[in-house]
């Protein structure tokens, strides 16, 4: 029986370009030995060029681009899900204490104030410079484990330098399947590779971890998180920058207690809904949600930190910021307080309603997958 398995795979577009770019050279005669890394005439290749060739000089001569959101340098890329009827989970009424809670009522969510919120914070996003793609998921969106929850965090997928890290998560059966299905998004539309899975027993939900440097990782210890997990992802990230583990600073948050988001503490346990990014020496912190390691850390750095009121990080969370570039983010407009204390901190800040997003599980920097940034500053280049 004959198969109906396509002989050439669909590509994405940036990699057909680099194809046929190549084929043009070869077939105008522009292509010769002498371009090809350390040859030497009348000798076999050298081992020795290839041995020590990183990764990251090649990926993107195969694949047609660069890729990796390392570090707090300028965002260029990034993609957000359109919003549709399917975030309002059908579950949810079965048996609402089965589910995350936040400091909003997830009964009065709109859908089409969230797809308005979504559609404003894009037009934020590309006023200051970023190229913003969509993604759709299939109608209705569906998982491992029957109907997903949850699409609309395109922050499930870690993007590094090289490639994706495919998360595994540990909170809610019906957000299985979203990593995958979005580091297929990205391979197939946008030449970016996947790199790494989350495998074994590890736990490590990647995409609410982020940096404070090039050389500086945030991620946590927790509900989200476990040792193994950790311990497969740490390498990974370290490599992605250029960088030995132990050159490497990962600030692991402990986190307290033993829910997602406690609705009445604003306590969380994704390290991007109690510490952010502001500048290279500036933070935006929940000290509640933070163990005293981290927080020393900080404190003993030099990094001066802008504390979020326990109201407006119980209904808001505005630590989920979405750094632009050092000095620069986009906030939550329903945080006055903590905009303005950003603000007085010297840190320009774009204000964007977020609220719905905020009654089923995130806010704005669960919802971006970043895809490309500049390369920034180490934990070294500071005032």
């Amino acid at each position: 029986m004959a198969s109906n398995v396509p002989t050439e795979p669909p590509l994405p577009q940036v990699w057909a370009d680099r194809i046929a770019a190549t084929q043009a050279e070869l077939e105008s005669g522009g292509f010769n030995l002498e371009s090809l890394p350390g040859y030497e005439p009348g000798r076999p290749p050298n081992p020795d060029v290839w041995h020590q060739m990183d990764y990251l000089d090649i990926y993107a001569k195969i694949y047609g681009r660069e890729c990796g959101a390392n570090g707090i340098g300028r965002l260029r890329e990034a993609a957000l899900v359109n919003i549709t009827e399917s975030e309002r989970f059908p579950l949810y009424d079965d048996d609402p204490q089965y589910f995350p809670t936040m400091g909003l009522s997830h009964d009065d969510l709109d859908i089409g104030r969230m797809r308005d919120q979504s559609l404003a914070y894009q037009a934020c996003l590309e006023g200051a410079g970023v190229a913003v793609h969509r993604i759709d998921f299939p109608q209705p969106a569906v998982g491992a484990y029957g109907p997903m929850r949850g699409t609309w965090a395109a922050n499930e997928l870690l993007v590094v330098r090289g490639g994706s890290i495919i998360e595994k998560i540990a909170i809610s059966p019906f957000g299985t399947g979203r990593a995958e299905y979005l580091a297929l998004w990205a391979f197939a539309c946008l030449g970016i590779p996947p790199i790494f899975t989350i495998t074994g027993t590890g736990v490590c939900e990647a995409g609410p971890c982020f940096w404070l440097a090039e050389d500086v990782f945030v991620a946590g210890r927790g509900l989200a998180y476990n040792q193994e997990g950790l311990d497969q992802i740490l390498p990974v990230v370290a490599r992605s920058a250029g960088l030995e583990e132990s050159e490497m600073t990962t600030l692991a948050v402990n986190f307290p207690g033993n829910i997602y988001f406690n609705p009445k503490t604003g306590q969380s346990h994704h390290p991007d809904m109690s510490l952010g990014s502001l500048d290279v020496d500036k933070v935006i912190v929940y000290p509640p949600s933070l163990d005293f390691r981290t927080y020393e850390w900080l404190r003993k750095r030099g990094y001066e930190m802008v504390e979020v009121e326990p109201e407006e990080q119980r209904r808001f969370a505005p630590a989920n910021v979405m750094q632009i570039e050092p000095g620069l983010v986009i906030m939550h407009a329903e945080a006055p307080n903590a905009v303005a204390a950003v603000r007085k901190a010297g840190v320009e800040v774009i204000e964007t309603p977020y609220s719905e997003f905020l009654r089923i599980g995130g806010g704005l920097h669960c919802s971006t997958l970043r895809l490309l940034r500049d390369k920034g500053p180490y934990s070294t280049d500071r005032p």
